[in-house]
């Protein structure tokens, strides 16, 4: 997506409200009130968008604001991304910094430098992450790729498989929540069949293997297999069924 439209010359500004179709180009700033629909790619400078926004196409942009739903046929990427409401893109998402209160849904690949969650997550490929930190629920088809993963659950979130480094997770206080768009479940869980890391705490966790240097397993874990290379701490409310030192 590097050169969307490279060689075309810049329009200008992209201005609509109201209900409003508009085509795709390189622009300075598109700012869309309403119910507008864009053809064909656009790469801008700032997109902003206050209502309901359809497009046809790829989306390259250094900012993107989203007060209500996007939808995508293509990728997006954005050295910057804020949504408050909805995102779906069909393609793959690329970002520098990601911050959500709200959903965000690509149906390739998610990458990001820093993702701030406040509420839902969803990739059907992979998400490759460098600092994860969310209060709100995350469904990844593939593997979860990260450098830091701190994580309140608040509903259900799973993941096929988890890399990290350091990785944090719990179950949301459900009396002093910070979540605005969702209400912590009593039953919240996280579901992988493997998740590796050097510094691991889980709670409410249920794995088939969980390796790692050092492993805090808390309260609520159910997991089949623990390998530690120096440190393992199990709760008396949690199951493992075996561990290794390895």
């Amino acid at each position: 997506m590097a050169n969307l439209i490279k060689g075309k010359p810049v329009i200008g500004n992209l201005k609509s409200t109201g209900e409003t179709s508009s085509i795709g180009g390189k622009y300075n700033k598109v700012n869309m009130i309403g119910e507008g629909k864009i053809d064909g790619d656009v790469d801008c400078i700032q997109l902003k968008c206050i209502g309901t926004l359809d497009m046809e196409g790829h989306l390259k942009a250094g900012e993107i604001r989203i007060v209500g739903t996007c939808s995508i046929s293509g990728d997006i990427q954005a050295d910057a991304i804020r949504i408050t409401g909805s995102v779906v893109a069909s393609g793959n998402a690329n970002f520098k910094k990601l911050q959500c209160s709200g959903s965000i849904e690509a149906r390739g690949n998610l990458h990001s430098e820093h993702i701030d969650l406040n509420g839902h997550l969803i990739t059907k490929g992979d998400c490759e992450v460098e600092v994860f930190k969310g209060r709100g629920i995350f469904t990844i088809g593939g593997m979860l790729n990260v450098g830091e993963l701190d994580i309140k659950l608040y509903h259900n979130c799973e993941a096929k498989e988890i890399g990290a480094e350091q990785i944090n997770i719990r179950r949301a206080s459900l009396i002093n929540h910070l979540n605005f768009f969702f209400k912590p479940s009593s039953s919240a869980t996280l579901t992988a069949s493997i998740i590796e890391g050097d510094e691991i705490y889980l709670e409410h966790t249920k794995a088939k293997i969980v390796r790692g240097k050092n492993v805090t397993i808390g309260p609520g874990c159910d997991i089949g297999l623990v390998e530690y290379e120096e440190q393992f701490i199990k709760v008396k409310d949690s199951l493992v069924k075996e561990n290794h030192k390895i």
